[in-house]
């Protein structure tokens, strides 16, 4: 978490073959300030209240269109967070 950096993102979603846009940093700052905050990695569902609560409106489908293969371990490792061990 501390070593966390922008480019360590783009690295990571480059290796993951994702490309980063606008959206995915609004999922990426919003896990790790939940994370900062509470200590804990958040459930989707959990993560999608969060959003809400910072007038960030998606839906679970939504994030799973942009980190296709896995979205809560995808953006954990993006995020720089360890990953939810609850997720598939």
């Amino acid at each position: 978490m501390n070593n966390w950096n922008i480019q360590f993102a783009k690295n990571t979603a480059k290796k993951l073959n994702i490309t980063l846009n606008k959206m995915h940093w609004k999922i990426i700052f919003c896990m790790r300030n939940f994370y900062k905050k509470y200590n804990i990695t958040p459930s989707t569902r959990i993560l999608l209240q969060y959003m809400k609560k910072k007038n960030i409106f998606l839906t679970s489908q939504d994030l799973f269109i942009l980190f296709p293969n896995g979205f809560m371990k995808n953006a954990s490792k993006i995020s720089g967070i360890p990953v939810n061990n609850n997720c598939f």
